[in-house]
């Protein structure tokens, strides 16, 4: 090999390193074993952009925060490196461990209400924050802190706590704001109950304004956009909390403009053209309307976004030709593959548990609220069993809440029952606003007080992503031992959470057996309760709750 020829391989290999090294390798690395790591979480909350719903902008919140991240990359190209890389690997892999133990381990402690709360998007900022610290180490995890907490913006847990007193009030305050306005603008007529009647061309058609019409989603939606903005905007905290004070005001007032403006365009359009075309993409308009003259007028209230330092010419480095790219940077290529490969290992084993929370979809939609509707026990039938009128406890008020019911609905057999196997069981059915009078008065707890002896427990899946209970009590006394299962669940009442306690109790006498019931009987009884649940839980899924949003949702 000559010289010219060892020279034209050496710059090509130059010049194909500086082209890769433009790929960001490690940053699609990482933002794949989130995307993998969090596949289900991520899709539910994708789900939610075609829905009418408040929360539907959570959905960008995993986008904003990738690009924060980009922009931290263009701020500050070049930190000061830690040549200590055992300090990131311990970060890194504690970081990865937390979010390990929310997917891991809460779902069976908190089986139906670990969805309903959506746990699993806490752990999505611990994850993303290990696999920063393996990939680019500690010094950019810190760097990229704002973009990393900025994912805490997805859990709808606090969205929903906060909503379910503010969405009356903002209500309220866009139907203030619309009746006023039409003393100005009379394209319609307002009747009471939310309700306006347009006229178009002699005909009368009216519109409703529902919660989700009031402004709340667009509020919402600022609030997000709003404090990825304040992440990046040089300027004091009270400048950037006036700011998104303002915002939110003009966010509001250009909503009542929407408002305004489909009311006018079914006066003189129509109906059809108001509903059908206009009302869909005016919100999308008005928030970006609203987003774009907010960032437009930022420096009035002092902020302003920094620019980029100027990179600086990087002169071609000259090395002999006796040294091979490919030796010179195998150990800089394995230092930074390792981190990479670990953690897309982590990714898939996230992945798994993950992607088997589908199935509490069936009880709970992606923005943890109940899509079932509450269960009649009196309307309840199960092939090969026929009920009895029901009856009712007074004592429901004192143990779950003023508004709580207990409804006791009688089961038997319509066939001769095999031996061992129940011929009564009895459905009790507990209703309460304060799901914690569930957790103070359980069932366990009652029949330990009163003196019965625990000789089974455990859990079992009845469907639907349902852990239910089972446990078998013997008398204190030679009578009735007693094999129960039991399961509680939110369902959705009119728009409201409500919690539900079922509880499926088969009476066994113990009469004339020594030392009471004996196990096997416990366990074909708790099988009999088992397929009695299934069954419930199955017609409870087709009981799915419906909440109306109005014409305009």
């Amino acid at each position: 090999m000559d010289i010219a020829t060892a020279r034209t391989q050496v710059t090509g290999a130059v010049l194909s390193s500086q082209v890769l090294g433009r790929i960001p390798v490690r940053g699609l690395v990482l933002v794949g074993s989130v995307a993998l790591a969090y596949n289900y979480s991520l899709q539910t909350l994708t789900r939610g952009l075609s829905l009418q719903t408040p929360l539907a902008y959570l959905a960008l919140v995993p986008l904003i925060a990738v690009l924060l991240g980009a922009i931290n990359f263009r701020l500050e190209p070049k930190l000061r490196p830690i040549h200590d890389r055992q300090v990131d690997w311990i970060i890194g892999i504690l970081l990865i461990s937390i979010a390990g133990a929310i997917d891991f381990l809460l779902p069976s402690a908190y089986t139906t209400d670990f969805w309903q709360h959506r746990i699993d998007l806490i752990g999505l900022p611990f994850f993303a924050a290990g696999v920063i610290a393996l990939l680019y180490g500690s010094r950019r995890l810190w760097a990229l802190r704002w973009a990393v907490m900025f994912l805490f913006l997805a859990w709808p847990d606090p969205y929903v706590r906060f909503l379910a007193s503010a969405i009356g009030t903002s209500t309220d305050i866009a139907l203030y704001a619309v009746t006023a306005s039409l003393k100005f603008l009379p394209v319609a007529q307002p009747i009471g109950n939310a309700t306006f009647v347009v006229t178009h061309n002699g005909q009368h058609f009216s519109l409703a304004v529902g919660s989700a019409c009031s402004g709340i989603n667009s509020l919402v939606g600022f609030v997000i956009l709003g404090a990825a903005f304040n992440t990046i905007f040089k300027g004091g905290i009270l400048r950037r909390v006036l700011w998104l004070a303002a915002g939110l005001i003009l966010v509001g007032a250009l909503n009542v403009a929407r408002i305004d403006l489909i009311l006018l365009a079914g006066a003189v359009l129509g109906e059809s053209f108001a509903i059908d075309v206009l009302h869909p993409v005016a919100g999308i308009i008005v928030f970006g309307i609203g987003g774009l003259s907010m960032l437009a007028i930022a420096p009035l209230f002092g902020l302003r976004i920094p620019q980029p330092p100027t990179p600086e010419a990087k002169p071609t480095p000259s090395r002999p030709i006796s040294d091979p790219p490919s030796v010179r940077h195998a150990a800089r290529h394995l230092r930074v593959a390792t981190p990479m490969a670990v953690g897309l290992m982590l990714a898939v084993m996230l992945a798994v548990p993950d992607a088997s929370f589908a199935h509490y979809d069936s009880l709970v939609d992606a923005f943890g609220s109940p899509t079932l509707g509450a269960i009649d026990p009196t309307a309840v039938t199960v092939s090969g069993w026929q009920s009895a009128p029901s009856s009712s406890f007074d004592q429901a008020s004192s143990y779950f809440g003023a508004r709580a019911t207990w409804q006791r609905v009688p089961f038997s057999m319509t066939m001769p029952a095999a031996t061992g196997v129940p011929s009564s069981v009895y459905l009790d059915v507990i209703r309460t606003d304060d799901a914690g009078s569930l957790s103070a008065y359980g069932v366990q707890a009652c029949y330990n007080f009163h003196g019965y002896t625990q000789v089974l427990g455990g859990s079992s899946d009845v469907g639907a992503g349902v852990q239910a209970s089972v446990a078998g009590f013997r008398s204190p006394i030679s009578g009735t031992d007693w094999s129960i299962l039991w399961w509680e669940w939110p369902f959705n009442a009119g728009g409201q959470t409500r919690y539900e306690r079922l509880v499926l109790l088969a009476p066994l006498n113990s009469a004339g057996q020594s030392g009471g019931t004996s196990t096997a009987t416990f366990q074909t009884a708790q099988s009999t309760l088992e397929s009695l649940a299934r069954s419930i839980v199955s017609a409870g899924m087709n009981d799915r709750a419906t909440t109306d949003t109005g014409t305009l949702p």
